[in-house]
């Protein structure tokens, strides 16, 4: 008397089941670590630091500092530099998923430039100076160790 039997089919079970493994590949994915790596290299005058935040192999945001000693590569003054490299800012302004700068001293430039993969529409940068994809971005996304591998085959140290 009073008594309630609760009765789950097999099949409820198994849906169950698998829901909850569907549920745990996607918090697994969307909870993938992000990794830092960052590679530096000196030539004609300009130290360059690149860092690469990554979740797995897809790199997710890119940060690059050049620092340009003037006398080392070749440019005169302050004011020599910033015509050289005004025209090159400028494409990069406006661009949502990247930020850049250029600030200049007496005896050096230093340039910011972070780009937010996440963010950034590809076919706006494709053609700015200084971007190279083997493969097509949009698809793929950016790969840290294709990367990593071109940069090492430039002359880049990875710092560790």
């Amino acid at each position: 008397n009073g008594e309630i039997f609760i009765s789950i089919s097999p099949y409820k079970k198994l849906i169950g089941f698998i829901t909850l493994v569907v549920l745990a590949v996607f918090l697994t994915a969307c909870g993938e670590d992000e990794t830092t790596r960052t590679f530096e290299a000196e030539q004609n005058g300009i130290a360059t630091t690149l860092e690469y935040t990554a979740k797995g192999d897809k790199v997710t945001k890119q940060t690059t500092e050049n620092v340009i000693e003037y006398e080392l590569a070749g440019i005169e003054s302050k004011e020599q530099a910033k015509e050289l490299f005004e025209p090159m800012t400028e494409q990069f302004q406006n661009i949502d998923g990247i930020t850049h700068k250029l600030e200049y001293d007496d005896t050096k430039a230093i340039e910011s430039l972070v780009i937010d993969y996440e963010a950034v529409d590809f076919d706006e940068i494709m053609d700015l100076p200084g971007m190279t994809f083997s493969e097509d971005p949009k698809k793929n996304g950016i790969s840290m160790e294709k990367s990593a591998d071109m940069l090492v085959s430039q002359g880049f140290k990875e710092v560790k």
